[in-house]
């Protein structure tokens, strides 16, 4: 297990773009025994992610503003220790109707159990990793916690830099309404709010969003909110 970790580090500090960090991840989530990866930088109640998820769950987790409620991230800030969860291991009573539809539309998508990893980064904000397996329980692998906080960490800091060198031969300016519709569209809201909230047209938020996306040389419009973010352009 200590090697696989090693492999991961390897593998991502010599990664020069995204495609390259998916790689090696998804790699190591697969030799792992697990079937799908999420990496989530938690800014307050926002979140800049990295997933292999299906992009029906990712679209309804931006939109529903899941960061706030999902219990694996709340237990990933408050513990900062690898630790194991399920979406079975849990008091009916106590929890929320929210939290509860919450585990019921992950397990749809094969999201029923998994390992997360988190450390503290700039600002006492919180990264962390998640390995997810469509299985009813899984147990937590036996990595160095130390070991498996520094893979996070690679993952981490080499994103951020690959995300910066995309855009160094040239600097990136948004409009006002460019940047508006991306920052309310960080915020889960659909094109047709942020169109009532601007006083234009749905079609109009898509071509500001569109501009957007294009301008931030992003493939789709959370990439696009990943990279304005970093870039505190919104």
């Amino acid at each position: 297990m200590g090697e696989r970790l090693q492999g991961l580090i390897d593998a991502v500090d010599v990664a020069h773009d995204e495609r390259s960090i998916h790689n090696a991840i998804k790699n190591f989530t697969i030799a792992s025994g697990f079937n799908r990866y999420a990496y989530i930088h938690v800014h307050a109640d926002d979140a800049v992610t990295f997933s292999d998820y299906p992009a029906e769950w990712q679209n309804l987790y931006s939109e529903k503003h899941y960061t706030v409620i999902d219990p694996v991230v709340t237990t990933a800030k408050r513990s900062m220790r690898m630790f194991a969860w399920s979406a079975e291991d849990r008091d009916v009573r106590r929890i929320s109707r929210e939290i509860k539809q919450f585990y019921s539309e992950a397990t749809d998508f094969g999201i029923r159990s998994g390992v997360s990893i988190p450390i503290r980064t700039s600002y006492g904000r919180t990264a962390m990793i998640t390995l997810a397996s469509d299985r009813r329980r899984v147990e937590a692998p036996p990595w160095d916690p130390m070991k498996a906080a520094l893979a996070l960490a690679y993952i981490h800091i080499h994103l951020g830099l690959v995300s910066k060198s995309s855009f160094k031969t040239r600097e990136v300016t948004l409009s006002a309404q460019e940047a508006t519709s991306l920052s309310w569209s960080s915020h889960g809201k659909s094109m047709n709010v942020i169109a009532d909230l601007l006083g234009i047209k749905p079609r109009t938020v898509q071509c500001y969003l569109d501009n957007a996306r294009d301008k931030l040389g992003a493939s789709n419009l959370q990439q696009a909110v990943r990279i304005a973010m970093e870039k505190k352009l919104i």
